[in-house]
């Protein structure tokens, strides 16, 4: 046998390099990592915003609620906004005293009375946004408001009212052109009886006079019909 083909058969028989000792092979394995890797931690990212993102939605509605939870107290414009019925139709039209507790919450107090044969309920609620005190009765017959009642409710009146300013009040202004000179009242009183709407409204604060000075003056159908004063000058 020549020393060529002697040389031949030792390369031909010569091992192997096993394919994880290969370059190739790491290379290869290198660019499967980082495409894995990538996914994966593209899709924890992901997640991970998602997550966030409902975390803050769920606070931002817990927040939300807690805040409209927490005011609780029935504001003037509330009350001004409760509709009353015709006692003598048995009130209907007025909201009824299911949907009042569900806008204004339980009531303090309830009483019941009977007059000729027509029996009416008082409901007191307390929970005002106004002065210590201050209260909101609202009466139902039927399960329906035919009178409301505001006391106490907090003012910033501007003006001081005189006895002469007084005096000078006539019969037939409209309820809306009083108000706008004087401001609102410090207790109101409006019911509906035999188609007729009466109210009663009272002035404390901003009235010139001494101790407990104050006036009263009464709207029938939204004009002015008479007025009563205590201690003004």
């Amino acid at each position: 046998m020549s020393k060529d083909n002697a040389e031949g058969n030792r390369r031909s028989y010569k091992a192997k390099k096993p394919f994880y000792k290969r370059v190739w092979f790491w290379a290869l394995a290198v660019i499967v990592i980082f495409i894995v890797g990538g996914s994966l931690g593209g899709k924890d990212n992901s997640n991970a915003t998602n997550n966030a993102g409902k975390t803050t939605n769920v606070n931002s509605e817990k927040s939300e609620s807690t805040k409209n939870d927490n005011s609780g107290k029935i504001t003037r414009s509330q009350f001004d906004s409760i509709k009353i019925g015709d006692l003598m139709n048995n009130a209907q039209g007025g909201d009824t005293l299911d949907s009042l507790k569900r806008k204004f919450g339980k009531p303090e107090s309830t009483s019941s009375d009977t007059t000729n044969g027509v029996k009416t309920d008082v409901v007191t609620w307390t929970n005002v946004a106004g002065e210590f005190g201050a209260n909101v009765m609202v009466s139902f017959t039927d399960n329906h408001a035919y009178d409301k009642n505001l006391t106490g409710f907090k003012l910033s009146r501007k003006q001081t009212i005189k006895l002469s300013d007084f005096d000078a009040f006539s019969n037939g202004t409209k309820y809306s052109d009083f108000t706008a000179k004087w401001g609102q009242p410090d207790y109101y009183n409006e019911s509906l009886i035999s188609g007729s709407t009466t109210i009663v409204a009272g002035y404390t604060s901003g009235v010139k006079g001494g101790l407990g000075a104050n006036f009263n003056v009464t709207f029938t159908n939204g004009a002015l019909s008479g007025k009563t004063q205590s201690g003004m000058k």
